[in-house]
């Protein structure tokens, strides 16, 4: 009996050290040699100082560059907070709320018909920290930036374009844009195009 006990309790730690401990850091080993950007965060520094991360939204909010998706996540975007508004879709909370949104997005892209919105632009990510927005969303902003910046829509056109993220290995995901990778793409543009306004717009973004 206590043979069995002693060669059981051996069994369970030797599993525990290769499926808990060894497994891990196979994994773990693996990532950080082929994925090494990946496996660290996907984490965007500036001046060796890390400011954001490709895998989680910014609550962008300037008219100069591509807005992303809502969040309800704490104040927008906050990893602490992840979350969704979780109102039923015919709450009328939920209901004046998407107008709103609806009435913030006609206003700043006049461009845009009102039957025409993409609907990731003005509803939150069930997470509230995605930063992807539908290539639909990207393009119907290229005419407001454009005004305001100076750029032409032709450039920002290839950008949105260039940066197009399609689905993994043809089958998976929906094809979208990174705001956070497009805007990193924009601020260069922008600095290109007018060192001031950049100054004024980037600071803490890039």
């Amino acid at each position: 009996m206590v043979k069995e006990l002693i060669k059981m309790i051996k069994l369970t730690v030797l599993l525990y050290i290769v499926c808990s401990l060894g497994y891990t850091f196979l994994i773990w080993g693996i990532g950080k040699i082929a994925f090494p950007f990946q496996a660290g965060g996907s984490i965007v520094y500036k001046n060796s100082k890390p400011i954001g991360s490709m895998l989680i939204g910014e609550k962008f909010t300037s008219p100069y560059i591509f807005n992303g998706r809502p969040s309800y996540a704490g104040n927008g975007y906050n990893g602490t907070e992840s979350g969704a508004s979780n109102y039923a879709p015919t709450n009328g909370k939920y209901i004046n709320h998407e107008k709103k949104l609806i009435d913030k997005f006609l206003k700043e892209n006049p461009s845009v018909k009102k039957g025409e919105i993409p609907v990731d632009i003005v509803t939150g990510s069930g997470s509230g920290l995605g930063p992807y927005i539908s290539i639909a969303a990207a393009l119907d902003q290229v005419t407001r930036i454009s005004s305001l910046t100076g750029i032409s829509q032709a450039a920002l056109y290839r950008l949105v374009k260039r940066n197009i993220s399609y689905r993994q290995f043809g089958i998976f995901g929906t094809p979208g844009v990174n705001t956070v990778n497009l805007n990193l793409k924009l601020s260069l543009l922008i600095k290109k195009y007018n060192l001031k306004l950049y100054e004024r717009i980037f600071k803490g973004l890039v």
